[in-house]
């Protein structure tokens, strides 16, 4: 079932990915994920699918200790002299998150390369929990290629909401950029000095 999103509020944040079809109601061109996750190296690819749904179960599950393990340097380290957010504060500060911070499927759709060699945002249908609904909408997963292996920086949703039937469109672009760069929102105070 398709919910608008015009009336809700807009937390921005971050769980399952899911890599078979959607159900044919939601009227995407369901791709193979080695189809989706293109340009990804094809030798990289299949780490990458098992690193997304390491992600996105972890957001699923509220399983903040297994998510610290799949964000990447970026969303952990400090600036100049502040150090490594701690799996103990990571932690903590992700037991603030929003229903609408969590990802809890997610079908790849099509991959772009990112703003820096070494990244891709990975574009797709997404459900997120709001309340007892689901909402379903357009949103995109930073995946960047670290220590040998895939790691997340963030991910984020289109505003205004915007049907996953659009992502058949080639020249689809959403209407604002996305939020994919930088730390994760409940961590941002841990990597940058904030002030109430």
């Amino acid at each position: 079932m398709k919910i608008s999103m015009t009336s809700y509020p807009d937390y921005r944040g971050s769980g399952e990915l899911v890599l078979s079809p959607l159900p044919s109601a939601t009227a995407v061109s369901p791709q193979k994920t080695s189809t989706a996750l293109t340009p990804v190296p094809a030798s990289q690819r299949s780490a990458l699918t098992v690193r997304l749904v390491s992600y996105t179960e972890a957001f699923r599950k509220k399983d903040w200790a297994a998510l610290y393990d799949l964000v990447s340097d970026q969303s952990k380290t400090g600036l100049g002299d502040k150090p490594k957010v701690t799996k103990q504060t990571f932690i903590q500060d992700m037991q603030g998150t929003y229903d609408l911070q969590r990802l809890i499927k997610f079908m790849p759709v099509r991959t772009e390369p990112g703003e820096f060699p070494g990244a891709d945002d990975i574009y797709g249908c997404a459900n997120i929990p709001y309340g007892n609904e689901t909402l379903e909408r357009i949103a995109a997963v930073r995946a960047v290629w670290e220590h040998d292996n895939w790691f997340f920086e963030n991910w984020d949703y289109a505003e205004p909401p915007e049907e996953c039937a659009h992502l058949s469109d080639p020249a689809w672009k959403p209407s604002l950029p996305l939020k994919l760069d930088g730390p994760m929102l409940q961590v941002s105070c841990e990597i940058y000095t904030c002030t109430l």
